[in-house]
């Protein structure tokens, strides 16, 4: 799949540039408040948010799970009464707890007791922000829980002393909270819940979440989709109600979500967008696939630069729309390509899955030719049951934000199908879409904006392998490798390298995306140049223990905007 081109930012960080972060839990509260626009179901998740009972939020990353998030907490933070208690705490940095369950030291209690004291230390947030509150005797102390903290993510878990912070002690914490200042439930909002990509230790997660639920504790998680492994003793729809909040990129309701957002972000600028650029606006939108993120993205680029994007005459240049465009689905072709670092043994699976949308791309491009714009399709289906292996490249593609579920639909005699939408940049790129050579705006517009039908292409597991020449013993799962001669290990329970005789080590994915060079992380190379010329910022994780982000503040050309943006792409890098 191709890389994701990078955009090139000015030297002077601009007077709005902090307009376009685009992970809303890096924008102050009150520019939050500012930016935010109301998703087009928002009412209706915000209700079940702000409730009781537990709650998966689900979508790709980028899709806007965070942003409700804040949202219900912030609402609820305001209106502290009788009713509920708001709590926001992020486990995106859960990966950095990984270490402890390849080196064996009683891993589940430890990331048990990570969990624990991350909802203690945000709980404590949330009660200084309320004026009056009762705090109980009994509530750990704000330097003890930090500390406990950095150690577990340290691995130096000999006298952490967090044995008494298990999940009854932090239900009884809580409940007491709750007596004492006469509130009838607290809800813990807990973002980011999917990142750690080691199934045991999301199985665990699924245990505390399961655990820690109570008549007066509500637990509401964000999640992704196709990577998230439940834990045996939970299930999805009884333990937790799914809420989908992924917008689907179609309709005149999803138009104005996306063109209030970039109003709201071009606000008090010189650019005037919106005003004259109704449809490409539109057009990147749709090219974004109900990924604010993405949008963000390309908004930015045009801020950043507008002498490269506009006319004399205030229009946008065409040309110059169609190639941004391209980064909205090279955004989520980067987070799929990432898979093969973030989950090494399945890479096989990765890489056959280039392959396979390949081949989804073409099934779409030959079923439109010929055929009238507003008869064209975005979609394919597969008939049910999948096999196992398809299933599994199915939903990273989910993840990555590259193909949408649309659910499954019956053919009669034929079979049932599952159906998917590709992603519009990919199909907008390749041309399955239109099918002219001369590409024009207006012309995609009229596919995009058509009535959807239920005509696709529909195809089947074995048809699809026959296609990609692919069969069942290509999809392996890899064994680490040798941290000597990089060679795969021969069988798992090996302690010795096969081919070269060194001892072979434990492998963390944590370990080795952040020993990563910087050059790896999706920020221009003009900022990378930047910070390896003057600071001693080399890896990752250089980046990572960063906390107040002096060191990148201390560089040229690099402020409060920037800094945010490289902090976050180093942790989108190993979550």
């Amino acid at each position: 799949m191709a890389k994701r081109k990078l955009t090139v930012d000015s030297d002077d960080e601009l007077p709005f540039e902090i307009n376009f972060i685009e992970q809303a839990e890096y924008i102050d509260t009150e520019k939050f408040a500012e930016l935010t626009i109301e998703h087009p179901e928002e009412e209706a998740i915000l209700r079940k948010l702000m409730g009781g009972g537990a709650k998966l939020l689900i979508g790709p990353r980028g899709c806007g799970k965070s942003t409700l998030m804040l949202k219900a907490f912030h609402q609820m933070l305001k209106s502290v009464g009788a009713q509920a208690l708001p709590v926001y705490v992020n486990f995106k940095l859960a990966l950095k707890v990984e270490p402890l369950y390849s080196k064996g030291a009683n891993a589940p209690f430890w990331f048990k007791g990570w969990l624990s004291l991350k909802v203690l230390e945000a709980l404590r947030l949330t009660l200084e922000q309320i004026d009056g509150v009762d705090f109980p005797e009994s509530f750990p102390k704000k330097d003890f829980v930090e500390k406990a903290l950095v150690k577990i993510e340290a691995g130096v878990t000999e006298n952490a002393e967090i044995d008494r912070f298990s999940v009854p002690f932090l239900q009884e914490i809580i409940h007491e909270i709750l007596d004492r200042n006469s509130i009838n439930r607290c809800v813990l909002l807990i973002d980011d819940a999917a990142h750690a990509f080691l199934g045991k230790q999301q199985e665990d997660f699924f245990d505390f979440f399961r655990a820690v639920k109570s008549k007066s504790i509500s637990p509401k998680a964000a999640v992704y989709p196709g990577v998230t492994s439940h834990s045996p003793s939970f299930q999805v729809g009884h333990d937790a109600e799914q809420i989908d909040v992924w917008v689907k990129p179609s309709g005149d309701h999803y138009e104005r979500f996306m063109m209030e957002m970039a109003r709201k972000r071009f606000e008090g600028t010189q650019v005037r967008l919106t005003d004259e650029n109704k449809d490409d606006v539109a057009f990147l939108a749709y090219c974004s696939f109900g990924i604010p993120r993405a949008f963000l993205g390309m908004l930015r680029s045009i801020y950043n630069s507008p002498e490269s994007y506009f006319n004399t005459d205030g229009t946008l240049s065409k040309s110059k729309v169609l190639a941004l465009s391209r980064s909205g689905k090279e955004m989520s072709h980067g987070v799929y390509t990432s898979l093969e670092t973030k989950v090494p043994s399945l890479k096989s699976y990765v890489m056959n899955g280039d392959v396979i949308y390949r081949a989804l791309l073409d099934n779409i491009k030959e079923f439109n030719s010929g055929k009238e714009r507003s008869e064209q399709t975005m979609q394919f289906g597969i008939r049910i049951p999948l096999d196992p292996n398809l299933e599994k490249v199915i939903s990273f593609y989910q993840y990555a934000g590259l193909v949408m579920s649309i659910g499954e639909f019956s053919r009669g005699e034929n079979g049932v199908f599952a159906v998917y939408e590709v992603h519009i940049g990919d199909l907008v790129t390749d041309n399955a879409i239109v099918g002219r050579r001369t590409k024009s705006i207006s012309l995609f517009l009229e596919v995009l904006r058509a009535k959807k039908h239920s005509s696709w292409p529909r195809t089947f597991s074995n048809r699809i392998f026959e296609a990609t020449r692919l069969s069942s013993d290509d999809f392996r799962i890899s064994l680490p490798h040798c941290q000597v001669c990089g060679k795969e290990r021969v069988t798992p329970e090996a302690h010795f390298c096969s081919f070269c005789g060194s001892r072979l080590k434990s492998s963390s994915t944590y370990e080795q995306l952040a020993d990563q060079d910087i050059s790896v992380l999706d920020i221009s190379s003009a900022i990378k140049d930047r910070i390896k010329k003057h600071s001693q910022i080399r890896k990752v994780r250089d980046i990572l223990i960063d906390n107040s982000r002096e060191q990148l503040m201390a560089i040229k050309y690099i402020k409060k905007a920037r800094s945010v943006k490289i902090v976050s792409a180093a942790e989108e890098y190993v979550s």
